[in-house]
């Protein structure tokens, strides 16, 4: 390939006469009316090995008014794994776009899977365009000093400043200074360390709640599960918990914790956060119910595929011992935000949900229903040879 990051829309550049290839996934396209209203165009970003390219091809469909050219390559759409041959060629203001020659898909990319659907058939999401969250400050006695803290904000920004997802997407996740406090519905997306026991503490009619031990993370998170209510599938309230117990959690490698597997927290958080999001694994672990991927296809068995598109995922299933490729997103996780959140719904608001009604009297179905709780998935460790644990990420 020739210099695919250097001709992303290079203004001012020399055109090159040369062909060159282009090969990856659609991340994102949009069509768009020329100037003078002659043509549409559509511009798709190419996610290659060496970074996004911006190509673009003649034909869309802008304003319910669509173009197309007999023949013609196919237009690039969002998730398609596409192979392009194309140049560089100016326009008249001398700017350089990547003009696509041809254009074929190269195989069927596996979309980004989301969480749920509630009973009526919804997905999880966020109705504002804020998710508020808040680190207990208690944080972790594995990490020395207050060193979690930095690495709490650092897989913030991840979701919230990659150059793809800040220039797609509407949603951002809003962090609230550190306090004391136990998971629960109360409205706090809590992200708590558990060093001492990987239970939820027991409330006064319900016993402790222990998780899987091969679990390094786990996400729960309260929605509206009412298909009579316009809010069906809203989350209310999500909750990050850490595993300090089976799991050394980590940063760059270092770790007061004596567990033989360190968990990297930046790996595990950002996935976390990929849950908090409303988005699900990329593939089926042992257990786990049928589930399809947002266009519709059936997701695989974890052990039934080799997608690199799943398996280098942010939210795939399971990281190895000291792992930290979790911690940038792939295209698959770019994706999903863009689609799930995407900037042309923004809903101008960045505030908490809404209450909703709920208690012992809507179990019964005769009032409103009340909230739903689901622990949507855990990052955990799968055994890689006998001496090495990887983890399964929930």
């Amino acid at each position: 390939m020739r210099g695919l990051v250097a001709f992303v829309l290079i203004s001012g550049a020399t055109a090159a006469a040369d062909p060159m290839v282009v090969d990856g996934q659609v991340t994102s396209s949009a069509s768009r009316w020329t100037a003078d209203h002659s043509r549409i165009v559509t511009e798709s970003t190419v996610m290659t090995a060496q970074g996004p390219v911006v190509v673009s091809q003649l034909g869309g469909s802008v304003d319910g008014i669509g173009m197309i050219t007999m023949p013609g390559p196919p237009l690039l759409e969002l998730g398609m794994h596409a192979t392009v041959t194309a140049h560089v060629a100016q326009d008249r203001f001398g700017i350089s776009h990547v003009v696509v020659d041809e254009a074929r898909q190269t195989g069927v990319t596996p979309d980004f899977v989301r969480t749920g659907p509630t009973k009526a058939g919804h997905y999880l999401f966020w109705e504002s365009g804020c998710i508020f969250t808040t680190p207990d400050s208690d944080g972790t006695k594995e990490i020395a000093g207050s060193g979690e803290f930095p690495i709490i904000t650092s897989s913030i920004a991840t979701w919230n400043n990659d150059v793809d997802t800040a220039s797609c997407s509407y949603i951002k996740i809003v962090e609230n200074a550190p306090t004391s406090a136990e998971v629960g519905n109360d409205g706090v997306n809590l992200i708590k360390f558990r060093d001492a026991s990987w239970c939820r503490p027991a409330v006064d009619d319900d016993p402790a709640r222990c998780y899987s031990p091969s679990a390094a993370g786990i996400t729960t998170a309260t929605y509206v599960d009412d298909g009579s209510n316009p809010r069906d599938g809203a989350i209310l309230d999500a909750d990050i918990e850490i595993n300090g117990v089976n799991f050394a959690i980590a940063v760059g490698g270092v770790s007061l914790g004596t567990a033989s597997c360190q968990a990297e927290l930046q790996n595990t958080l950002t996935h976390e956060l990929g849950h908090l999001h409303g988005l699900e694994h990329t593939c089926l672990a042992p257990g786990d119910p049928p589930r399809v991927d947002n266009n519709g296809n059936s997701v695989p068995e974890c052990a039934d595929t080799t997608d690199p598109a799943i398996l280098n995922a942010t939210m795939y299933n399971f990281q190895t011992c000291g792992e930290t490729k979790k911690e940038m997103l792939s295209p698959d996780d770019i994706n999903a935000i863009c689609t799930v959140y995407p900037e042309a719904k923004d809903p101008q608001t960045c505030e908490p949900p809404a209450a909703t009604t709920g208690g012992c009297c809507d179990a019964g179905g005769s009032g409103p229903a009340g909230p739903a709780i689901l622990a949507v998935a855990l990052l955990g460790f799968r055994r890689k040879a006998k001496t090495r644990r990887a983890a399964q990420l929930r």
